[in-house]
């Protein structure tokens, strides 16, 4: 492959290459890219660039400016980084690095949120992930690659962390005063109306505040939008008609008892409500009627300065979280042609539930040893996992009990122990190592079956350096390692259905990888950068495979741990202050990310790319804020390399083309108390696939047009804060 060098990689060269003359003086009153706070990366506050791994931090105002309504739309300008979805379910599971679902953890407040549970044989079951409102958010932070020495099982690969609003993010100031804000905005792209509205008070030494939001919106335009009430998969390019309902409260309840106690009460309700009329299925007047909730309890404690010889700091929570999926199903009496013979179904409502519900133990301990800063902690899970489906035959009237697993009491522990340690003043080196445990024990609750209970352990390890060549420039290396632990419906889902069968395996082994990531920074007057290179490397993958057996015509199917896979990459971002290199240039700002990464997976001896893994994507943005801090705009082009035959792993997947989109926002401050904000989007209105919503489709589909992403669409928003 041939580069070229863009105008961003001229003008990071041009910061890199600052005279030492001027070069001394690299601190700005305004955000920067590397000095960005960081809680997560290590557990531990501190700037990016003094991590040793690559980390993305997205905070509030990003997330208003740049007219964020899901996780989808989090993540649009990250390379590297993306999130799948579908017309029935929405956004869905992130991807990080080429590693998805399940391998990539998701926490709200340190509480891991509940896995994806998907069945690949029906499209009538998909519980997805996307359980958070980005309203509600004042950050949220990426970390990119294995992160189980710290956060355990499903971070082999990478981490998403949320954080909520504090009753602080909207007082603002000092003093007994009560505050709060309302938000209006509206999309075009799926005609949606959003309110928000929020209102917190300090009196004395209680804080306190509640946040609730509504979303109402239709289906999410494709490209093709023309196309009526056409029915059917031939041509058929217009997203499935839908009606969605979103609700979100937050509440928060915080008491500073003294100088080194607080305590603080969360609680959360989230629920969304989906009517979607499926005429992309292969019956005509399929409807569905799904919902999702997720409620949350929790208290938390902040003991500072204890001066105790085993910490310096404790936080400890404890949280209660129930996430239910509700997927009802009206399917209309049809004939299925199978070639050698037809099969009648009756009119049947299928109704699918899945639930997880239990408490979640957190406690982290701080101590500072000279120049050793210990960070360890505990971590126990104790939940129940369950599912239940139920077909009914609306012409007769029977009922079937389909559940797909036994419901599962689901115990998970670890510790953890990391020590920053500075070495010199120029070198800080960081190990760190975490024990979990995890225990699954069945029901016998499917078809009289018996399930055996499973446990395993796993150890994982972290090992990583930062060294300051000098004021402006550091370098960074870690290795990581990950693991695991085998998801539910591949240990215990089991469906003997006369011509095939699928087994549950519950001797799986955890999945396990090793990673190697190291980097260069700089920051100087001019701007500052980052460049990575990583290389992960992963084993006993599990994967599905089929077993001849003759009792079985269609075969057996079952998990399995075999695959092994690699994925390495190069990711590079940065942004230049214009304004230092010409006066005439005050407030503008060159921001630009590249991300480029290959993978393969290996199965028997045979390699094969992984279809997971993102093509070439640059994302470059100009973006102006007026001195005077009552306005700002910002331009966005967003590049994305094509795939071809070579990225991926058969003939039967579609070769989604490269295309580039540009993006415009801005925002005003009329007054102290009123912030209004627009947002045009796919500026040239051009017609595209994003890869992470097509790399499962087969070419051959005559309504690709339906997986197109929006033409040109506007979002407008109107906030007043008091």
């Amino acid at each position: 492959m041939n580069f070229r060098a863009s105008p961003l990689a001229i003008a990071i060269t041009a910061a890199i290459s600052a005279t030492p003359a001027i070069a001394e003086t690299t601190e700005r009153d305004s955000a920067t890219l590397l000095n960005q706070v960081t809680v997560t990366a290590t557990r531990t506050e501190q700037q990016l660039k003094d991590v040793a791994s690559s980390v993305t931090v997205i905070d509030s105002e990003q997330i208003e400016n740049r007219h964020v309504k899901d996780i989808s739309d989090l993540v649009r300008y990250e390379p590297g980084v993306s999130v799948s979805g579908d017309t029935r379910t929405g956004p869905g599971d992130f991807t990080i690095r080429g590693m998805s679902g399940n391998r990539v953890k998701i926490i709200t407040d340190g509480v891991s949120q509940a896995n994806n549970f998907q069945l690949s044989l029906t499209r009538y079951i998909n519980a997805a992930r996307n359980f958070v409102d980005t309203d509600s958010l004042k950050a949220a932070e990426i970390v990119k690659g294995p992160a189980s020495s710290l956060y355990g099982s499903d971070a082999i690969g990478g981490l998403v962390a949320f954080q909520t609003k504090d009753p602080a993010d909207i007082l603002k100031r000092d003093g007994d005063l009560t505050a709060g804000f309302a938000k209006a905005s509206y999309s075009s792209v799926d005609k949606g109306f959003t309110e928000t509205v929020s209102v917190a008070n300090r009196s004395g030494q209680l804080e306190s505040m509640v946040l609730y939001t509504r979303r109402d919106s239709q289906e999410t335009e494709t490209y093709i939008t023309n196309q009526g009430d056409v029915f059917g998969a031939t041509k058929r390019g217009e997203a499935n008609p839908a009606d969605n309902r979103v609700n979100n409260l937050l509440t928060k309840v915080q008491y500073q008892l003294n100088d080194n106690h607080r305590l603080g009460f969360t609680g959360e309700y989230h629920d969304t409500l989906s009517e979607v009329k499926v005429r992309d299925a292969s019956v005509d007047g399929t409807t569905s009627d799904d919902t999702k909730e997720r409620s949350r309890i929790g208290f938390e404690h902040d003991w500072d300065n204890a001066g105790l010889a085993a910490f310096d700091r404790l936080h400890w929570q404890l949280d209660w979280q129930k996430t239910t999926t509700g997927m009802k199903t009206l399917v209309p009496a049809y004939v299925a042609d199978y070639g050698s013979f037809q099969r009648p179904y009756p009119e049947r409502e299928q109704d699918y539930n899945y639930e997880e519900k239990g408490f979640q133990l957190h406690a982290q301990f701080n101590k500072e040893l000279g120049a050793h800063g210990l960070t360890y902690g505990i971590h126990a899970t104790d939940d129940k996992v369950s599912n239940k489906s139920v077909e009914t035959n609306l012409e007769d009237g029977s009922i079937k009990n389909k559940d797909y697993i036994p419901e599962v009491s689901r115990n998970v522990y670890g510790v953890f122990i990391q020590d920053e340690f500075q070495v010199t003043d120029k070198l800080t080196v960081t190990p760190g190592v975490r024990y979990d445990k995890y225990s699954y024990k069945p029901s016998q609750r499917v078809d009289g079956m018996n399930f055996e209970d499973s446990s395993d352990s796993a150890v994982t390890g972290r090992l990583g350096s930062v060294y300051k060549l000098d004021n402006q420039y550091s370098v960074f290396a870690q290795f990581s390692q990950g693991f695991r632990a085998p998801d539910l419906i591949d240990m215990f889902y089991t469906l003997d259905n006369v011509t095939y069968l699928i087994q549950g395996n519950p001797d799986l082994k955890p999945e396990k990888s090793n990673s190697f990531e190291a980097g260069l920074r700089g920051g100087t007057l001019y701007g500052d950068f980052e460049i990575t290179a990583f290389y992960n490397r992963y084993k006993d993958f599990i994967d599905t495979v089929a077993i001849q057996d003759p009792k079985y015509p269609w075969g057996v199917t079952r998990a399995e741990n075999l695959q092994k896979a690699w994925i390495k990459g190069v990711e590079l971002k940065g942004q230049v202050f214009l304004d230092e290199l010409a006066d005439q240039l005050d407030g503008f700002t060159l921001n630009g990310s590249v991300a480029y990464a290959k993978g393969e997976g290996e199965v028997d001896n045979k390699k094969n790319p992984l279809n997971s893994v993102a093509p070439l994507t640059a994302v470059m943005g100009l973006a102006f804020e007026a001195p005077a801090g009552n306005w700002g705009s910002e331009l966005l082009w967003t590049v994305v390399k094509g795939k071809d035959e070579s990225d991926l792993s058969s003939s039967t997947s579609f070769e989604a083309p490269g295309y580039g989109v540009v993006d415009l926002t801005a925002h005003y401050k009329p007054t102290d108390e009123i912030t209004l904000r627009a947002g045009l989007f796919n500026l040239t209105d051009k017609k595209y696939w994003a890869w992470e919503s097509v790399s499962n489709v087969a070419p051959g589909s005559n309504n690709m047009d339906r997986f197109t992403k929006p033409g040109r669409h506007f979002n407008l928003s109107a906030k007043y804060e008091f």
